[in-house]
């Protein structure tokens, strides 16, 4: 028994020596590298120093902790060959190592990288990208197409037009232009646009009318009566034609009883902040209807003008003027200093068999001032005498019995008593100094459209051919024509809207009967913008069939200032 002691001695000795050994080579391997800093950091564990090699599964990363956890999180669309590449650097930190430098320096396309999951700068879980992460060219395209819900995909074609500034341009012709305005068209996808390369396009030169100046406008004061939901609904069209203009709006708000001081004083605090010069006032009666307080905000109006004001407006909640110059220089040729009473009929001859001679409200009824201080010493007066409780026949009967004063007829107003498809008024040619029932009786994006008069005065709504089949209305379409222009006759209006009859002949027509959409395809302006070195932009779109797989169609227009 004794003799076997010395041989189990060595054999527990031999074992002992082995794990020493061992233990001593894993410790070894597992020092960091040396850092003259001295601020090195030991890795907690070898699962961590490795926890991004593809030869892991979940299932064994799932059991190792949170670091494991963050790795799952990554996103599956990442090439194999940017993830391989990332690995704990011997400090610690997740640092990519130099051979993926390229690739840190250019993330992933259209994706912006998470923040807060020690994610290397290229990687990403974002599922789309923002707005920044586009060319500044795109971001006012894909802001654009998301309010406006365009499909992913758009067929896109850029236009840059040369603005040729002149004071002699005539407005009734279609100037020529023989080169076509669809060229270098390419489809985009705007929810991967970071390295979108948008088409060249070579400056088209349009000859277009001087710009407005900025003048102003304290000699016109405006009056409307409405309720406090519709006024905070107008305030961004008020905003855009009397901004900083100097004329002054008195608003009697309806219901402004049923309102508490805060909400008035915060609707009163958004005009301010908007740069309008605006008064909410009472009804004068508080059992007037809207339509006799249409009448009723005229003493109001007579008490807060000034010496300066030749002119009292009656408005609609939805008059829209593009710019305030058209209307100052049409009242510039009539004497303000004696009793006088503007305005214009509806374009339906049947609205007036209905109602009356008189100024419509919606193009707006302008009284003198002298007249309209006579008149405001009979408010009451008038409004319990009229044979209708209706605004406009109530200004007409007081204007007929209290004067000697008869409706002037201002050519450019504008009732726009026209409902459904408005495209043939606008593709006209015509030059309003109003726009009505935008977005009652039709729709369109007045605001938008007006740009172009705030970029370039009267060409809101010039037109040009552009090659063989293709008419622009600056600011409104971009209409194509299947069978060419030369069956189309330009000089008159097409009857797009809902009542095709005699009765529109006298105001504004003849008119022509409207195309097919298979014969005529029209690009409506969507959204425009003023750039801030002063370019203008337009973005004008077909909008395709989606359950035929039809991709919206996108024409941008860019004027260069």
């Amino acid at each position: 028994m004794f003799s076997r002691i010395p041989r189990v001695f060595v054999s527990a000795s031999i074992a002992l020596l082995f794990l020493v050994f061992c233990t001593t080579l894993y410790l070894y391997d597992d020092v960091p590298a040396y850092h003259a800093s001295g601020d090195a950091q030991v890795p907690t564990s070898k699962t961590e120093e490795h926890w991004d090699q593809p030869g892991q599964d979940g299932a064994s990363q799932d059991a190792k902790g949170d670091v494991a956890s963050v790795a799952t999180d990554i996103d599956p669309a990442i090439p194999s060959t940017a993830s391989a590449s990332i690995s704990l650097s011997t400090d610690g930190s997740n640092k990519p190592l130099a051979t993926s430098q390229e690739y840190v320096e250019k993330p992933e396309q259209g994706v912006e990288p998470e923040k807060g999951l020690n994610h290397s700068p290229g990687q990403s879980t974002a599922p789309r990208p923002s707005g920044t992460d586009c060319p500044a060219d795109v971001q006012f395209l894909r802001r654009a197409a998301t309010e406006q819900e365009l499909t992913d995909r758009v067929r896109y074609t850029r236009s840059c037009i040369e603005p040729v500034f002149s004071a002699e341009v005539d407005r009734d012709e279609v100037v020529n232009i023989s080169e076509p305005i669809f060229k270098g068209a390419t489809e985009l996808d705007l929810l991967d646009c970071w390295d979108i390369q948008l088409p060249r396009c070579s400056p088209v030169k349009l000859t277009v009318p001087t710009p407005y100046p900025k003048e102003d406008y304290a000699h016109l004061i405006f009056g409307i009566a409405t309720s406090y939901e519709r006024l905070n609904d107008s305030m961004p069209a008020f905003a855009h034609w009397l901004s900083g203009t100097g004329s002054k709006l008195v608003a009697s708000v309806t219901d402004i009883e049923e309102k508490t001081r805060t909400e008035m004083g915060s609707l009163q605090d958004e005009f301010q902040a908007a740069g309008i010069d605006a008064v909410m006032v009472k009804p004068l009666n508080p059992e007037f209807k809207t339509s006799e307080n249409h009448f009723g905000v005229l003493k109001d109006m007579v008490e807060h003008s000034g010496p300066e004001t030749q002119w009292f407006a009656f408005l609609d909640d939805d008059t829209f003027f593009p710019n305030l110059k058209p209307l100052s220089d049409a009242l510039a040729k009539l004497d303000h200093t004696k009793d006088a009473y503007v305005g214009t009929l509806s374009e339906d001859f049947s609205a007036i068999r209905n109602w009356g001679y008189m100024a419509f409200g919606g193009a707006g009824a302008y009284l003198s001032a002298p007249l309209a201080v006579k008149l405001a010493e009979k408010v009451f007066e008038c409004i319990k005498d009229s044979s209708l409780a209706e605004g406009d026949i109530i200004i007409r009967e007081c204007v007929y019995t209290r004067s000697k004063a008869k409706l002037t007829i201002m050519p450019g107003l504008y009732q726009q008593d026209i409902q459904g498809d408005a495209s043939g008024f606008f593709e006209a040619g015509l030059r309003p100094i109003n726009l009505h029932h935008w977005k009652s009786w039709f729709e369109a994006p007045v605001i938008a459209m007006a740009k172009a008069a705030d970029f370039c005065g009267d060409c809101f709504l010039q037109r040009w051919r552009f090659g063989s089949d293709t008419v622009l209305s600056n600011g409104y379409s971009i209409a194509t024509y299947r069978d060419g222009l030369e069956t189309v006759d330009l000089g008159t209006l097409e009857g797009t809207f809902d009542k095709f009859d005699g009765d529109f002949d006298f105001s504004i027509g003849p008119l022509r009967k409207p195309y097919s959409k298979k014969r005529k395809r029209s690009y409506k302006l969507l959204d425009a913008e003023i750039t801030q070195r002063g370019d203008l932009r337009q973005l004008y779109v077909w909008k395709g069939n989606e359950t035929l797989g039809e991709l919206d169609e996108v024409v941008e227009m860019i004027w260069r200032k």
